[in-house]
């Protein structure tokens, strides 16, 4: 099997603290606002779990502090802030009122609830979301309690009619509550989507919320401790980091040896579906579990080359969309063309740029129309995404 496409979990190595590693000076988080609302100015004191950041429709999670410091740049995308001294945010309650209530408490201390339905069918998704992102093993196997923490309180917020924890096969990873679900640990059977559809036997149904096992963790050690969750288990190769929300790309891959040539690209997530950096600066992010580092002579160079017809995307596609249709309307901004060819339905796995002989980004240029058309009020699904 191509090792692009193995989800079976890897044998654990030794988790590293950044904050217990030579760094050669305060560390710097950079934490990603767009969208948001700075809730800070330039040189505010700040502390350790304290919002800086906030959705003015009142949707996306608030953003908080990972350290204790001082801001020290505010950007339209990220607000940087420097370590010093020891401040923390004073505890959070989180009592057990209504439904609404607790999903708002759990909204500001940094948990995205937007997919949380009323009585829906809760699956947990344990599956690697790719290749060597497993910290999920970590997450099971040494903090199984706070889970459950979580996973009782969710109970309690949206009273779900089943509860299910989708496992890669051959594992016997358990959370107390849930029913389990082996998944065949092959890309792109992590996907949300696919996972709904290898438990319920449902294309898209409208009742099921999917959620990351890390999410569920986040949950139950925010419930558990009364304050938002500031660290966060990323893997660079085989090794896990446990660091802060917002600690710059560059300082972990120091940390971890890796040093990227010039034409390297460094990716927030796994090589099929995670996003390119642009700096080294860039914090990394609740969601981010793994940086890959691709080099340059590794693998192929997307180009703008004309599409040739193929079909190899339309054949891969699990959606069973036309990827190059859509591909090819977005290059020239025809943007509410993709509609016609069921843009909503790609839940942008990667494979039709994977598999491209041509080398285009097609799965940048779905990306792109899906951003421009989330704009207008032409397709009120893209927006939740």
């Amino acid at each position: 099997m191509n090792p692009l496409f193995s989800l079976t979990p890897s044998e654990r190595g030794p988790m590293i603290n950044t904050w217990e590693q030579d760094i050669g000076g305060p560390l710097e988080i950079c934490l990603e606002i767009t969208g948001l609302d700075p809730a800070v100015q330039l040189n505010d004191q700040v502390s350790k779990a304290q919002p800086v950041a906030s959705d003015p429709a009142g949707k996306r999670p608030d953003v908080h502090s990972s350290i204790s410091g001082t801001v020290i740049d505010i950007k339209k995308d990220h607000i940087t802030i420097r370590e010093e001294g020891t401040r923390v945010a004073p505890p959070v309650d989180f009592p057990a009122t209504d439904p609404r209530t607790m999903l708002e408490n759990l909204r500001r201390n940094g948990i995205d609830t937007r997919n949380m339905k009323q009585g829906c069918t809760l699956i947990v998704n344990a599956v690697p979301h790719e290749a060597g992102m497993d910290g999920h093993r970590i997450l099971i196997e040494e903090f199984n309690d706070i889970m459950t923490v979580g996973l009782n309180y969710l109970k309690k917020a949206i009273s779900p009619k089943a509860c299910s924890l989708a496992i890669p096969k051959g594992m016997d990873w358990t959370i107390q509550g849930c029913t389990g679900h082996e998944i065949k640990p092959v890309y792109p059977n992590s996907l949300p989507e696919l996972i709904t559809k290898a438990i319920t036997g449902e294309e898209l149904p409208s009742a099921v919320c999917v959620i990351d096992a890390a999410t569920l963790y986040r949950i139950g050690r925010t419930i558990q401790g009364r304050q938002p969750v500031t660290l966060v288990i990323v893997k660079i190769g085989n090794t896990p980091f446990l660091t802060p929300v917002g600690t710059p790309v560059g300082v972990l891959l120091k940390v971890a040896g890796f040093r990227p040539g010039e034409h390297d690209r460094v990716i927030l997530g796994g090589p099929l579906t995670g996003r390119a950096i642009y700096n080294l600066k860039q914090g990394v992010t609740p969601e981010t579990q793994g940086i890959v580092v691709l080099r340059s002579p590794s693998g192929p160079t997307l180009k703008d080359n004309p599409c040739v017809g193929c079909g190899e995307c339309v054949i891969r596609c699990p959606a069973r969309l036309m990827p190059n249709m859509i591909s090819r309307h977005a290059e020239f901004g025809l943007y509410e063309n993709c509609l016609s060819y069921n843009i909503a339905s790609c839940f942008e796995c990667g494979l039709c740029a994977y598999w491209c002989k041509a080398q285009r980004p097609i799965l940048q240029y779905i990306r792109l129309a899906k951003k421009e058309l989330a704009a207008q009020p032409i397709i009120e699904d893209l927006r939740e995404q």
